[in-house]
């Protein structure tokens, strides 16, 4: 499912616009992920969203073979809520 097909759902829910529906999807996606760039993005039944931290590492290229450094970066990690895993295995 893509981003206008949830906002073409959305759409025909709430019986708003397409480009209304569109502008929501997106706001309520920019929203997610200021939180979440801020620490933590937690939704009731739906899941959680937070950021984790990866230390700097040494490494390998692939390719060469050759020893090489990597350095910290951010990821985000999605934990789904018991009730969004019940009706995804329902």
């Amino acid at each position: 499912m893509t981003r206008n097909d949830v906002a073409d759902a959305l759409a025909i829910a709430r019986k708003i616009s397409r480009a209304e529906a569109r502008t929501m999807v997106v706001d309520v996606l920019a929203a997610i992920a200021a939180g979440a760039a801020r620490g933590e993005v937690s939704l009731a039944g739906f899941g959680k969203f937070s950021v984790t931290n990866r230390p700097a590492r040494a490494g390998r290229n692939p390719r060469t073979g050759e020893p090489m450094f990597i350095a910290s970066s951010r990821g985000i990690r999605f934990r789904p809520a018991k009730a969004f895993k019940d009706r995804v295995n329902a």
